[in-house]
């Protein structure tokens, strides 16, 4: 991977019912730290960057007509990957903040230890590692 300042960065945005459950649910888990919060005037988060280790997303609360939460869609059909030492551990915290385990944490036929979670906004997760 290079370091390209020319090159595009991508920040994944996640719509969630209640944005400020999301940051405790994802500082609980991640350890993720704030920045750039912004508020609609109804109190409600319109964007605020979240990140931990040498990556970052955004979190943004839904609003149904122009960004509807994987709840009110029914899920997501997006999975984001998390290249993590410790799957098993990103998997416990996830449970133990609200989140549920979809696919346990196993050793794959495919060189990697991973499953797949689902946070409490919807969201999918596969924590993972190469084996």
């Amino acid at each position: 991977m290079t370091n390209d300042d020319n090159a595009p960065q991508f920040v994944p945005r996640l719509i969630v019912d209640d944005g400020d459950a999301a940051v405790e649910f994802y500082r609980s888990v991640f350890a993720v730290t704030e920045s750039e919060l912004n508020r609609y005037e109804d109190g409600r988060i319109a964007n605020v960057e979240l990140s931990t280790g040498n990556g970052h997303f955004a979190v943004t609360s839904s609003i149904a007509e122009v960004n509807p939460s994987p709840l009110s869609l029914g899920g997501s059909p997006v999975v984001i990957t998390i290249e993590h030492p410790n799957p098993d551990a990103v998997a416990s915290a996830f449970v133990d903040a609200g989140g549920e385990i979809l696919i346990p944490i196993e050793d794959r036929p495919y060189g990697r230890r991973d499953g797949r979670l689902r946070d409490p906004f919807g969201h999918l997760w596969i924590p993972g590692r190469p084996l």
